[in-house]
């Protein structure tokens, strides 16, 4: 996939010089169209408010592609329709924030930006104690409740199709569905990044006391995920992929950091490990 990208970055740089030389300088800009970056609410990595979007990954485009020369466009979907865009139709250009699958990366190419650590979180009352994928595909008596179309790897993808098989799993649109379904007792535990669950909590006043009921247990067998970027290959042309990833990759090196730290309380930081 890197050696793709390397390919891509190498076919771009001529079409970039020819057009450089052939725009005044003011009228150059790094993408040749605006690029559609279909967006889902995702903690403070992605906010939507109405029709308004912010979060760390927005604020790092918009920042970026004002000094480089793209301009990014943000259509509020669900989270199915996100995911339906990117990889089925070619509506979309980018997908982000996204953690990494082989699957996915059959179909684009990915920027890898940050690691997410990974966590079964459960109520403290309901003493769940389990320290292994194996260990907890072998506790039938718990149930768990998962984001439909939420992927955080392969080890989660396998995870959570082995919980369904044995129907132990619900599936739901929102982490405050998943939030209000613990809270209420209707299922024991859901497996995610935490700095993704913990931010969604501040999106229902109902949930504001959930935190300190919580209790996170790493899984032996579910390693932390891959989190970044994937670039459309399918609507975007060769040069303008090659931008894309130079950007992104700009933007890991201190930018997103930068809008990390803007919107995340310190104590949440640590479940982001960014890469340089």
């Amino acid at each position: 996939m890197f050696a793709i990208s390397r390919a891509l970055r190498r076919a771009a740089r001529p079409l970039a010089a020819a057009a450089a030389l052939a725009l005044p300088l003011a009228a150059a800009g790094a993408c040749s169209r605006n690029i559609t970056v279909p967006v889902a609410p995702t903690g403070f990595s992605v906010i939507v408010s109405g029709d308004k979007v912010s979060g760390a990954f927005p604020d790092m485009l918009r920042e970026l592609g004002e000094k480089l020369g793209c301009h990014f466009v943000f259509p509020v979907v669900p989270r199915a329709r996100l995911s339906f865009m990117f990889l089925t139709s070619g509506e979309a250009d980018l997908m982000l924030p996204a953690s990494r699958s082989a699957e996915r990366d059959k179909q684009a190419v990915f920027v890898p930006m940050m690691t997410l650590k990974m966590a079964l979180i459960s109520l403290k009352q309901r003493q769940i104690r389990t320290a292994s994928v194996k260990h907890l595909l072998g506790s039938t008596q718990w149930r768990g409740i998962v984001v439909r179309s939420y992927v955080f790897g392969d080890e989660y993808n396998a995870l959570v199709r082995s919980l369904d098989e044995q129907h132990r799993i619900s599936y739901v649109n929102s982490l405050v569905t998943v939030a209000r379904m613990l809270q209420a007792g209707r299922g024991d535990f859901t497996v995610v990044a935490p700095s993704v669950f913990l931010t969604s909590l501040g999106e229902d006043p109902t949930l504001a006391g959930l935190r300190e009921q919580l209790e996170y247990s790493t899984l032996d067998g579910l390693p932390p995920t891959e989190s970044g970027a994937y670039i459309s290959t399918r609507s975007l042309s060769g040069a303008d992929q090659a931008e894309l990833y130079s950007l992104l990759e700009s933007g890991r090196k201190g930018v997103l950091w930068k809008s990390f730290q803007k919107y995340y309380p310190a104590d949440m930081l640590q479940f982001f490990v960014l890469q340089h």
